[in-house]
């Protein structure tokens, strides 16, 4: 599996670019480096090219230089010297089989007569076989083969892979430098739109744009629109949980996670600015009235954010918990913050 080529920096990336680059000129560059950076902030964007820069016979720069048949492969998606192992759709884990593949394809000479890069994404998805598979490729490397390694979280990569890499953190975009980034993407786009996205996706810029160029927005509406129901006991917590837990269990925590972050920050700030949306608004409202001591509501606001944040942790690391039941818990401490019920 390889990848069109890649082109434009991510404007947080520089100072990571530059420490590889270094490396590289200086014939330093490690046979295996594990990239790690927050879900959704590029690290795959950097990797791949990263890779296409090394396979490039002629770079500009420091960057592949777009015209040499490297470059043309890599456009054309079909580059026989890059090849990227993922976990396969509706998998979390990388599996032993795709190490097999890995490892024959290892064995393999260069189409080019020059390196090789394999881009593994993600590492904290190899099973124990998996990792076994691969480790004898990360100790005795072809010496033309350069492994890069992806994690969103690189303490939970088994420590027999993480050992034999070098490591490489990407930093976090700043919000300023994310929403520059949106803004050239979706140039028609107003900038509170973008700071929604953002601020949605915790962050992420990535998966903001995967916002912005989506029909998503009735979605959040509708999660919005569910939880402020349950938080007014409109509707049981129970209910809203086994309409979502089968299909929409990661969106429905997403939007749980904006709402209490959000609301969180209204508490202690009093700036409305941070409410996008009525039913946000109704909710703090509710809050408000339920409990004036806008402290004490904050720091219960992000202790529930806390457990939340876990969940989406634990789903992103290939966990299996019973989704009906934590959705349940979490729906029910969201309603023990606005008190008494309230008639509908």
């Amino acid at each position: 599996m390889s990848s069109a080529l890649i082109t434009g920096l991510l404007p947080w990336h520089n100072s990571a670019w530059q420490q590889a680059q270094t490396q590289l000129e200086a014939g330093q560059f490690s046979h295996a480096t594990l990239i790690s950076a927050g879900a959704d902030t590029g690290k795959r964007h950097f990797a791949l090219m990263l890779a296409q820069r090394i396979l490039c016979r002629s770079p500009q720069q420091g960057f592949a230089c777009g015209a040499c048949v490297s470059c043309k492969l890599n456009a054309a998606g079909n580059n026989p010297d890059l090849m990227l192992v993922a976990p396969e759709e509706k998998s979390k884990i990388i599996k032993v089989d795709q190490i097999r593949e890995l490892k024959k394809y290892i064995e393999t000479t260069s189409h080019a007569l020059g390196k090789r890069i394999i881009v593994l994404d993600t590492a904290e998805h190899l099973n124990v076989n998996g990792a076994n598979a691969l480790l004898k490729s990360l100790e005795e490397p072809p010496a033309d083969v350069v492994f890069l390694l992806l994690s969103d979280r690189p303490r939970s990569v088994l420590a027999t892979i993480s050992s034999r890499c070098v490591s490489l953190k990407l930093p976090a975009p700043d919000k300023q430098q994310a929403l520059d980034w949106l803004q050239a993407q979706l140039p028609q786009s107003k900038g509170e739109r973008l700071e929604y996205a953002l601020d949605y996706t915790q962050g992420r810029p990535m998966a903001a744009l995967a916002v912005l160029s989506s029909d998503q927005d009735s979605e959040q509406e509708q999660f919005g629109v569910a939880l402020l129901k349950t938080l007014r006991h409109e509707e049981l917590a129970t209910r809203t949980a086994g309409r979502y837990y089968k299909t929409h269990a990661g969106e429905l925590l997403e939007t749980l996670a904006y709402w209490l972050s959000s609301l969180a920050k209204f508490q202690v700030t009093g700036n409305q600015h941070v409410l996008k949306g009525d039913s946000l608004h109704q909710a703090a409202n509710l809050l408000n009235t339920a409990n004036p001591d806008s402290g004490r509501q904050a720091r219960r606001l992000l202790q529930l954010y806390e457990q939340v944040s876990q969940a989406q942790t634990q789903l992103a690391g290939g966990g299996n918990p019973n989704m009906q039941l934590l959705l349940e818990d979490l729906l029910l401490q969201l309603q023990s913050l606005s008190g008494k019920e309230l008639q509908a």
